[in-house]
């Protein structure tokens, strides 16, 4: 499987690249340039010892001799380059002294110094070949003083030099490309900021990304995105607007058709008409249940144009007003609605609107579940971080497989015989997760039953 590509991997492959390409190139520069100066100071010293043992040729009695001492010769063979072969060649190329099977020189000479590249002894040797002017009778002419050295250690030599220029430049390379590394994630360290503030974002968050502190390179990345915000709010608006006007428009007749119902009850004494209305009524009932809530949904979700504004409220207070209100349909259905918190000035910042319709629909799921001649409690508690507003009750409670679903829009549990339309819980995650809170379900007290918990953050 193939790595992910990623700028930084990119951008680093195509700078990395030119630069050992200009190091390969640097490095045959660089050879070729150490070998000329090795070869140049190496030359200059065979040329030196060229020129000593030619300052030793005489001539005496008409014949040419070399006046080397043994010290010398010593010195020449202990050289730490490496030793050193002579020969010296008379007018008429007979042999003077030294090494007779050195290779001979070109024919013919073209200058006084002549350097050139042989075989000596099966290894490859440098030799310069000197030519100095004798004059003695029959002997006048020219004296031919040959030198050679094996090429083995200017060779080492020359990659010893080239080693030492390579390594600084390895490692100005590689510092290169640490610092290229660091300069890369630098660089595209806005878009790791872009990339965290969308992770970060709720769904219901479809405000405009911030571009203040983008590059220009990015700028029109956000812009697209921004754009693309935009219309998903617009098609989210219009969705909702489209749902509260259809519910406001079905409000009217289905409220008509309830009240023209409820009369023709009063009217029919008995008989299967009677039945039919009293299910008519109890439809009518449902319908408009389904109605507001679907208002209430419209009016939760992200993206609504409601007027309602946040604010501190005292939770304590709303919670009260509002299970208040509840209790006579509790008591219709003998069922123990009680509210309990041992907090005092908890305050929150909400909309009290959405709020209230919040808690409207978890009282709804307790008081429609709970069989008759149970319990339904509010709590209200808090701790360092959160205020949590929970709702428990002790009727049949919620399988956990379907615990995850149940605020799923429309879903409703099989097998409970209570009618509903299964939003009321969609409202309450709608409206929890717009003021920042989480939504928890599990057990009531004791393993039976339900609670539902509504952690809000602590604002002050």
């Amino acid at each position: 499987m193939s790595r992910p590509r990623t700028l930084r991997r990119q951008l680093l492959t195509w700078l990395a690249g030119p630069l050992i390409v200009l190091w390969s190139i640097s490095t045959l520069v660089d050879y070729d340039i150490a070998n000329r100066f090795v070869n140049l100071a190496y030359d200059r010293a065979l040329l030196e010892s060229a020129l000593d043992i030619g300052r030793q040729v005489k001539v005496l009695n008409d014949r040419i001799y070399v006046d080397l001492p043994e010290v010398a010769i010593q010195m020449l063979q202990s050289r730490e380059s490496g030793r050193v072969y002579y020969l010296v060649t008379g007018p008429r190329n007979e042999f003077i002294t030294g090494d007779p099977d050195l290779p001979p020189p070109p024919d013919p000479l073209s200058a006084k110094i002549n350097y050139y590249d042989d075989e000596y002894q099966g290894k490859p040797v440098r030799i310069v070949a000197l030519q100095l002017p004798v004059e003695s009778g029959k002997n006048q002419g020219l004296v031919t003083v040959l030198v050679a050295e094996n090429r083995v250690a200017r060779t080492e030599f020359a990659r010893l030099i080239l080693l030492r220029m390579m390594l600084p430049q390895a490692l100005l390379i590689l510092l290169a490309a640490v610092l290229l590394w660091y300069a890369v994630g630098r660089g595209l360290a806005p878009l790791s900021t872009l990339r965290k503030e969308i992770e970060s974002r709720s769904h219901r968050d479809l405000s405009a990304l911030p571009e203040e502190q983008a590059p220009q390179e990015v700028r029109p990345l956000i812009r697209a995105m921004n754009d693309l915000l935009q219309r998903l709010s617009g098609t989210l608006a219009a969705q909702q607007r489209f749902i509260a006007d259809a519910a406001h428009q079905l409000r009217t007749p289905v409220a008509g058709i309830k009240t023209q119902t409820e009369l023709a009850l009063r009217q029919s004494p008995s008989g299967e008409a009677r039945a039919t209305l009293h299910q008519l009524h109890t439809a009518t009932e449902q319908i408009t249940r389904l109605i507001n809530q679907l208002l209430s949904l419209a009016r939760a979700e992200p993206g609504t144009e409601r007027a309602h504004t946040t604010e501190q409220l005292d939770l304590n207070k709303l919670v009260r007003e509002a299970t208040t209100e509840w209790v006579p349909r509790a008591l219709a259905r003998n069922i123990d609605l009680g509210f309990d918190s041992s907090q005092d000035g908890v305050t929150i910042e909400g909309d009290a609107f959405l709020l209230r319709e919040m808690l409207n629909n978890l009282l709804d799921n307790a008081v429609r579940y709970t069989q008759p001649g149970g319990q339904v409690t509010v709590h209200i508690a808090q701790d360092a971080g959160n205020i949590a507003l929970s709702v428990e009750d002790n009727g049949p409670g919620i399988p956990e497989s379907e615990r995850e679903r149940v605020f799923e829009r429309f879903y409703r549990v099989l097998g409970t015989g209570v009618e509903g339309c299964g939003l009321g819980l969609a409202i309450v995650r709608e409206i929890a997760q717009r003021h920042g809170a989480e939504v928890s379900l599990g057990h009531g007290a004791g393993g039976s039953g339900t609670i539902i918990r509504v952690a809000f953050p602590k604002t002050i």
